[in-house]
């Protein structure tokens, strides 16, 4: 060996060592990588576990927080209340001990226990009490009246008078027919008419629509109110929009959501694309029944005619003397905004929306025509009863028909649309189950239709019968060089490929008829099911909607002296 092959074989060994080296070095490097790859990889599914952990207690916390927002909403609406409730009695308790004493004189001078002095007392001291609020002198005035101190009468009826025209008209109208004055009960309610501004009536105007409506007041006086009130509404009808606002509140009655079941019609429910249309138009149907219902409950109560009018007239001055005043209104709305509150569970918007429903019905003034529909549709709010609601109906009949017949005329235009199917593939378009011959042909052609055309995809393959054709082709060569043995094995080659490919085809072809079948059976049965339940609907539909006429007829039958009798005997309307 030469001396340089010697030295190169020197450095060659030299690289191969440092190459094991280099090599050994990745080794422990890649080792060290895969190490901390697992360590990363360790951190990241400690990363996950944090963040579900973390994103679990964001969603706890913010559900904590909610509940908290919600119970301190609670405890400052039930402190607010409590603040409330305690400014009222300390602002107008004295109004609640006079308005309890009015009622209290009454029922006195009815058993005759109570001297006249002991009244006198009584009322001057309410009267020092309360130097502003126009029930002390109107007391004054009632017991000076009783002990015919016409003097003192006169002078605390014109003290009323001055601190409140309106209330003490309406107080002694009420006073004067409960004792039997109906000529000075009469001369009282021609004054208390000549304050009322129908595009302004006080709240109290109510309690006198209870008057009438439960047949307290005299023939002459009850005739007097009603023909007042066809001129308010006549008056009122002048400018549209007083009525077309009620006629909007009417309609969004009409509107209100019912409850309607699916379950008698599961297919269509499944199968009809714009099922939601049915929903709709069965449930503004739906109306009628409610209606029905709701007016059976207004019209047909019970009022109970055992009570003396005396009685009845007692309910209606406490019914006045009870209901807060205007000053005390802001206040007693406040009470009922956190009453709300505490109802709806802390939810302040929910229970602002809510209260913001009933705003109207806490006006200090508002026109004729809506106080009848605040009447109408919550007479508890509106402080009245149900007698009053039944004469605020039976007012409002004519807006209130023309209203319904809208409502009517416009779920109507849009009747029962066509029931557009999609039963698998199949689609179809139904109007009203009169032509299942026709749709169940349609159905047929298509099924038809659709087994050609898959029929038509499901060819031989070409490039497999071209191959299998070749062989035999080639065979035929080799039949000629007389390769009897190459013959047949290459012909039997071809006839297998041409046989496969006819059976594969075949097999294939028998597939999609017998899914083909199957489909088709199972579509038609769906098909001819929701034609049932398309006639059904239809048919459930024309049973509410030929409802409206009985309504109509119903509300057309009453009018507002039904309601306004002295005695009047409740009498079924349907």
């Amino acid at each position: 060996m030469s001396q340089e092959d010697y030295f190169l074989n020197n450095k060659l060994r030299g690289i191969d060592n440092d190459l094991d080296h280099v090599n050994k070095n990745l080794k422990n490097l890649n080792s060290q990588l895969g190490s901390i790859n697992s360590e990363i990889g360790s951190i990241h599914s400690k990363q996950d576990i944090l963040d579900d952990r973390v994103d679990s207690l964001s969603d706890e916390l913010q559900d904590y927080i909610e509940t908290d927002t919600l119970n301190n909403e609670i405890q400052l609406a039930e402190a607010r209340q409590g603040n409330l409730k305690q400014e009222l009695h300390n602002r107008y308790g004295y109004y609640e001990e006079i308005r309890r004493t009015v009622l209290g004189i009454l029922q006195a001078v009815d058993s005759g226990l109570v001297t006249h002095e002991i009244l006198q007392n009584t009322v001057g001291s309410l009267m020092i009490k309360t130097p502003d609020y126009w029930l002390a002198p109107a007391l004054v005035t009632l017991t000076a009246w009783l002990r015919d101190d016409r003097e003192e009468a006169e002078k605390a009826l014109k003290e009323a008078i001055r601190r409140d025209d309106y209330k003490t008209t309406l107080f002694f109208m009420l006073i004067t027919r409960r004792i039997g004055r109906n000529n000075a009960c009469h001369q009282w309610m021609e004054r208390y008419l000549l304050h009322q501004d129908p595009y302004n009536l006080d709240r109290e105007f109510i309690t006198v629509l209870e008057a009438v409506s439960t047949g307290a007041f005299p023939p002459a006086s009850r005739q007097l109110m009603m023909s007042t009130v066809e001129q308010w509404i006549e008056q009122l009808k002048q400018n549209g929009q007083y009525l077309n606002d009620q006629k909007t509140q009417w309609f969004n009655f009409f509107e209100n959501d019912r409850f309607f079941s699916e379950e008698d019609y599961p297919l269509l429910k499944d199968y009809c694309t714009n099922w939601a249309d049915f929903i709709a138009q069965m449930k503004k149907a739906g109306l009628h029944q409610a209606l029905e219902t709701h007016f059976k409950a207004i019209f047909n109560s019970t009022i109970d005619h055992t009570k003396t009018s005396q009685n009845q007239l007692d309910d209606l001055l406490s019914l006045l003397v009870t209901n807060f005043d205007g000053e005390e209104l802001e206040l007693k709305e406040q009470v009922r905004l956190n009453q709300l509150i505490i109802d709806k569970k802390g939810n302040k918007a929910l229970a602002t929306s809510s209260h913001t429903s009933e705003r109207k019905i806490f006006d200090k003034t508002t026109n004729f025509l809506q106080m009848l529909t605040n009447a109408a549709f919550n007479p508890e709010m509106s402080g009245v009863s149900n007698a009053t609601q039944t004469l605020a109906v039976a007012i409002s009949r004519p807006w209130i028909i023309e209203t319904y017949d809208s409502y009517n005329a416009e779920y109507r235009m849009k009747g029962i649309p066509a029931a557009e199917l999609e039963i698998n593939s199949y689609q179809t378009s139904i109007t009203d189950g009169s032509d299942e011959t026709e749709q169940l042909k349609k159905h047929e052609e298509y099924w038809n239709e659709d087994l050609k055309k898959k029929i038509s995809k499901a060819n031989y393959s070409c490039f497999g019968m071209g191959a299998g054709i070749a062989i035999l082709a080639f065979s035929m060569i080799l039949l000629n060089d007389k390769a009897y043995y190459a013959f047949a094995f290459v012909a039997s080659i071809g006839s297998f490929i041409i046989y496969s490919i006819i059976s594969e085809t075949t097999r294939e072809r028998a597939a999609i008829r017998k899914k083909n079948d199957a489909e088709k059976t199972s579509s038609q049965t769906i098909l001819r099911g929701c034609i049932a339940e398309l006639v059904d609907f239809r048919t459930a539909y024309t049973k509410e909607d030929e409802k409206a006429e009985k309504i109509r007829n119903m509300l057309q039958s009453v009018s507002a002296a039904d309601f306004s009798a002295n005695s009047r005997d409740t009498r079924p309307l349907l």
